[in-house]
């Protein structure tokens, strides 16, 4: 059985994928226009808005397909490392947020989910370095099987 850390690292790795989803949704016109609008200053305004569209669900289902692998590689298969990879991800969001959000002309509504999304995943993994966490961890090296 996982522990109670695991757990809470699942709910509120989730609620932060849920979250970030959601901002995507909320934010969806503002987004595409800023993408189309990228396209064209960018000399390729032809490409048009299904192009953007087409980025933008093809981003979600991309990122969405990486947090599903991240979780299942945590808190399935118990891979210890891959908790490093999900720091590096997000602190590297942290780092590129500010820029993200001067470009799109300043923090807005639709930053929030995004910036809420952030801090739901740093708090999930400080679940993951909590001591039943690493206990449960090392039973998977040590070659113990308890799901």
């Amino acid at each position: 059985m996982k522990p109670e850390s695991i757990r809470k690292f699942d709910w509120l790795y989730w609620a932060s994928v849920v979250v970030g989803l959601s901002g995507l949704v909320v934010g969806w016109d503002t987004i595409n226009a800023q993408v189309s609008t990228e396209l064209a200053a960018n000399g390729n305004a032809q490409l048009g808005e299904d192009f953007a569209v087409g980025a933008l669900v093809i981003g979600a289902i991309v990122g969405a397909a990486i947090s599903i692998a991240l979780w299942l590689l945590i808190s399935v298969l118990r891979i210890e490392f891959v908790k490093w990879v999900l720091i590096a991800m997000v602190l590297w969001t942290v780092i590129t947020m500010p820029g993200g959000i001067e470009l799109a002309g300043g923090f807005g509504l639709m930053h929030v989910p995004a910036v809420l999304s952030t801090l739901l995943t740093i708090v999930a993994i400080w679940f993951l370095f909590r001591p039943d966490a690493k206990a449960w961890f090392a039973d998977k090296r040590s070659g113990k099987t308890n799901p």
